[in-house]
């Protein structure tokens, strides 16, 4: 499947990246111009309701619709692009996360091809996410980059990313599991401890302490109300079970099925130091905290099939794979475009929550490859040389 992108126009970096300049701009232009946005206004009206001593958890429907869900550090944290004109901020807010998250790609260790491959597979997925001006593409990065600050020995930034995603989506945290894998581990959770206190408390820069502790113990009654969702308005492993097992089957239940499923693989101490192992770790991680999110909707996928291209490039590549990949493709990045026939996506995709099946049935292969008792296939080695060649040229 790589082979189309070895095309030299498709595989040069400077034409994808042109390709994702125009596709963020016309997503932010149409947003800008004609649609408006409710999600960037729950994000922008936050600075100023911390600002103003106001909880940022109540309902302002004069300013939007729906609920604020995130920390008061959100808020600090993006002041200074909510500190700006509204439309000019919400326009170059597609462009920050866009750029993050193919940043992101740009940096793993993988060789030219995988991040062409990668590019172009993902495409379609993060303009489903932008077009909902979400934070996706970056809770999808963040994983990412606290992989890479792991393998580069650096213990405090990895710390840093993961506490940035728990104060942006708290599933973020699930990128901490990562931290087994490597040494300085007393290191990593002394800096986990101090960033969260150093982001815990930067939004006294616009609240007093005695406000910003009533605006913590409101998000966690946010939390609370929120992982009490309907059960049939997700689209995620929550949905499937209660649609195809049984709807009596309790959101926790379904949770921790999932977390001692996620940790059997840490029996495996030996493979910490193989690279496959830790590729198919950081597949698992992300593609976990979609599918295991009882709240996760549409645009969140960017997240997951990030995952679903590490996968596929460190898994055997047969003939199941391809099939998983395929339906990928199909049910979870097409099916909300308009390429995608309507009459498929609202008779069986929409109902039956089929945009998760392909990334819930990867995510159990990927359990199963890492209890593999060798890497899968010679072409692993392979694609580790390829990569040990390409960095070293």
């Amino acid at each position: 499947m790589l082979s189309f992108f070895k095309k030299p126009i498709f595989s040069d970096y400077r034409f994808i990246f042109g390709v994702y300049a125009l596709l963020t701009l016309f997503a932010s232009t149409r947003i800008v111009v004609l649609l408006d946005s409710n999600n960037y206004k729950i994000f922008y009206y936050s600075l100023y309701h911390l600002i103003d001593g106001k909880t940022l958890y109540s309902e302002y429907p004069a300013e939007y619709s729906d609920h604020y869900h995130y920390a008061p550090t959100f808020a600090a944290l993006f002041a200074p692009i909510f500190a700006l004109p509204f439309r000019v901020g919400l326009f170059l807010w597609h462009f920050l996360f866009a750029g993050v998250w193919a940043l992101a790609i740009y940096r793993m260790p993988l060789t030219h091809q995988q991040k062409v491959f990668a590019y172009w597979f993902c495409l379609q997925e993060l303009f489903t996410s932008l077009v909902n001006s979400q934070t996706n593409p970056l809770i999808g990065a963040i994983p990412l980059f606290a992989f890479i600050s792991f393998e580069k020995k650096q213990p405090i930034w990895a710390a840093f990313f993961i506490v940035l995603g728990f104060n942006i989506k708290i599933y973020s945290l699930v990128a901490a599991a990562l931290f087994l894998l490597y040494p300085q581990k007393i290191r990593f959770l002394l800096a986990m401890v101090c960033w969260a206190i150093v982001l815990g408390l930067l939004p006294l820069l616009f609240t007093s302490p005695a406000k910003l502790l009533w605006q913590y113990e409101l998000w966690v009654n946010q939390l609370l109300i929120k992982s009490d969702h309907d059960k049939w308005a997700n689209t995620s492993i929550h949905r499937l079970v209660h649609l195809f097992i049984s709807p009596d089957v309790p959101t926790p239940v379904i949770i921790g099925f999932g977390v001692a499923l996620f940790c059997t693989v840490y029996m495996h101490i030996k493979r910490f130091t193989q690279r496959y192992f830790r590729m198919l770790m950081v597949a698992s991680i992300l593609i976990f905290q979609v599918i295991f999110n009882p709240v996760s909707e549409s645009p969140t996928y960017i997240t997951a099939v990030t995952g679903v291209m590490l996968w596929w490039f460190y898994c055997p590549q047969s003939v199941l794979d391809r099939v998983l990949l395929i339906s990928c493709l199909v049910l979870t990045v097409f099916s909300p475009s308009d390429i995608f026939p309507v009459y498929l996506r609202d008779r069986f995709v929409l109902p039956y929550a089929l945009k998760a099946l392909p990334c819930v049935l990867i995510w159990f292969r990927i359990i199963y490859l890492m209890h593999r008792p060798t890497p899968f296939s010679s072409s692993t080695d392979v694609r580790e040389a390829g990569l040990s060649l390409e960095n070293n040229t």
